[in-house]
């Protein structure tokens, strides 16, 4: 069954036609992993780094209907050899025997299983690239090219030598059955590995010759071939290898060594979560140095404003796969015609913005003054800095937003969930009750905090914002605050589930209980007895973090949980977490009350050198208790 538009969160399930019709353009990354040289492609969980990688397909190219397909499409001429992830490589380390061979064996055997892959992924290229149909595709015809049956037999021939296939093959289906042979071969090296019947790595190499190939040997030897059968010596091909982190770690080093020139007819194009637990020198001259071998794309977005502009463009796309499409509409406005406009919007300095400061119904007016009244904290800042909310709008733009604007998001939060809510009894008397920790604010919802929420990761958009679109159509009317609500708590939850299953080593703790630590000391800074002017929002990866808990750290950003404002040297890069600015993920803020903003950052030793009783959470799926304190320890 061919999957549709977006009914699939991981492109990894779908088929390269099916990517280009819901492939949704991002200009400057395209652009890059389009150029003729080694790239490395870095993103969390989610964030289109598979979908990127199948775009270079030729089928991809062939079916993609954007109107800027043939000049983006034309920009290379290189074949891509794309290997798709396997799970299967994750079973080769699994459950092994220990023997002082273990690690060579199973590092031998992910070289021969990833080989082998290759195998697959050239042949799959070549039935794009001769499929006479390309030349009725004016933005790929220059990918075509004619083989007769004789090269066709050439080709095949000296593969079967090449290959170490078990005999000679003359045709390309049967070398892909020749192929499948070699998987099961593996499979049964395996077995006997893991019954006790072969335990010594000569015997595992001795076992057939295909067993010892190097994957850029596989991929050279094919390239060869191919290129000298049909009379194109200077062919480029482009090996894309997806999902790097799920293969053995001396795998990922070969690949990423791969990165330095190994063959001028291959470009390498590597994908990668930003933490492998290997270390990636970048400034090794043994190495592949950034600039000089490889170009960098990092997939995960450090402007709010890049981050929203490309949420905003996937949105219009789940639109338009309903069939919502309104003719002289903005994306925007179709966007805000779904979830209504939000509390806080960052065109601050638009018309609506600045009148929202002005008295006695301006609503950032409203809301500082609910705070002033109720908040002795903020009334004492407001004294301090001699700050007039009465007169705020009449001063201009960059000195109101040094005098408010600056804490919108913190003033919103803070009358939220703040030290004390001032409430006034049918006798009037008055008295103060802790915030409800079960209400979502509403500050997190609607079109401008959804989308923020969303930070520009295609899988979190589509998990959130789909069933939104789908209740639009539904109801045929703007979806409530309540509904959104929901669907915003539900998507909290089970990214906390996923979150839970990331183990901290050598303890008996998850990531989470480390992220609701952090947290909460983060909420603290904003809701706590002190207005703090600039509240710490981000954490340094001190020196001072064990190991252990820098290694889980790193899983969780893999998985968009944290995301890097700058590494140990400043850039914005991948690698190891040690010496990295983070800031929590967006998703995780409605769960800790936090500002979907971030600011100054602060040693994570410190953090979790607190004593402070600690607010306990509950990280189950229940919608109704997730945000729900139990009570303090």
């Amino acid at each position: 069954m061919t999957v549709g538009p977006f009914e699939s969160f991981n492109a990894r399930f779908v088929d390269p036609r099916t990517v280009a019709d819901t492939f949704v353009l991002r200009d400057r990354e395209f652009r890059i992993v389009c150029q003729q040289n080694n790239s490395l492609v870095v993103g969390p969980r989610g964030s289109g780094k598979t979908t990127l990688l199948k775009m270079l397909k030729v089928g991809a190219q062939a079916r993609w209907r954007a109107k800027r397909r043939g000049k983006a499409t034309r920009r290379f001429s290189f074949a891509p050899i794309y290997v798709g992830a396997d799970r299967q490589f994750e079973l080769v380390a699994r459950n092994l025997p220990e023997s002082s061979d273990s690690p060579k064996i199973v590092d031998l055997l992910a070289k021969a299983l990833l080989s082998t892959r290759i195998k697959f992924s050239c042949l799959d290229t070549v039935r794009e690239i001769t499929d006479t149909s390309l030349l009725s595709f004016e933005n790929v015809s220059h990918q075509y090219i004619e083989i007769s049956r004789d090269m066709e037999i050439l080709v095949c021939q000296s593969l079967s030598g090449a290959w170490g296939l078990s005999r000679i093959a003359y045709s390309f289906l049967e070398i892909r059955s020749l192929l499948q042979l070699h998987i099961a071969s593996i499979n049964a090296i395996l077995e006997k590995v893991r019954y006790g019947m072969i335990d010594d790595i000569d015997d595992v190499m001795a076992h057939d010759s295909f067993i010892t190939h190097d994957p850029i040997y596989a991929c050279s030897s094919f390239v060869d071939i191919f290129n000298n059968a049909t009379n194109r010596p200077e062919k480029i091909w482009a090996l894309c290898v997806d999902e790097l982190e799920i293969m053995p770690r001396a795998l990922q080093r070969q690949l990423f060594s791969y990165l330095r020139s190994v063959d001028q007819r291959i470009v390498v194009k590597l994908a990668t979560s930003p933490f492998s637990g290997i270390s990636w020198e970048r400034t090794s001259e043994e190495g592949p140095m950034v600039g000089h071998d490889y170009t960098p794309i990092n997939l995960a977005f450090a402007n709010k404003k890049d981050a929203k502009r490309f949420t905003a463009k996937l949105f219009d796309a789940l639109l338009n796969a309903e069939g919502m499409r309104y003719r002289g509409r903005r994306p925007a406005e179709r966007a805000e015609s779904v979830l209504g406009t939000s509390l806080i919007q960052e065109a601050n300095s638009s018309h609506l913005q600045r009148r929202a400061y002005v008295p006695p119904d301006g609503e950032h007016y409203k809301r500082f003054a609910n705070l002033r009244d109720n908040d002795v904290a903020f009334r004492q800042f407001l004294e301090d800095r001699n700050i007039d909310l009465e007169t705020v709008y009449k001063e201009p733009e960059d000195r109101r937003a040094g005098l408010a604007r600056k804490y919108i998001w913190q003033v919103a939060i803070r009358n939220e969930y703040g030290p004390t809510n001032i409430f006034r009894r049918s006798d009037e008397s008055v008295s103060s009750r802790s915030p409800s920790r079960k209400r979502l604010s509403d500050a997190y919802l609607g079109y401008d905090s959804l989308i923020t929420v969303c930070e520009g990761n295609p899988r979190t958009t589509i998990g959130l914002l789909r069933p939104l679109v789908k209740h639009f159509v539904g109801e045929g009317s703007e979806v409530l605050p309540e509904i959104q609500a929901s669907y915003l708590q539900s998507a909290i939850a089970k990214y906390v589930s996923l979150l839970a299953t990331i183990p901290i080593e050598r303890d008996s703790r998850s990531i989470i209980d480390v992220l609701d630590q952090i947290g909460e000391y983060l909420s603290f800074e904003v809701n706590g007895p002190t207005f703090k002017p600039e509240p710490s929002l981000s954490i340094r990866i001190d020196r001072n973090v064990p190991a252990e808990i820098q290694e889980a750290i790193g899983n969780a950003m893999n998985q968009g949980a944290f995301v890097m404002l700058s590494d140990d040297i400043g850039l914005f890069d991948f690698g190891s977490v040690s010496g990295a600015r983070l800031r929590l993920s967006y998703m995780l803020c409605p769960r800790y009350h936090l500002p979907l903003t971030f600011g100054k950052s602060i040693n994570l030793s410190t953090i979790l050198g607190q004593e402070r009783g600690r607010r306990r959470y509950n990280n189950n799926l229940s919608i109704n208790d997730l945000f729900s304190a139990a009570g303090d320890e």
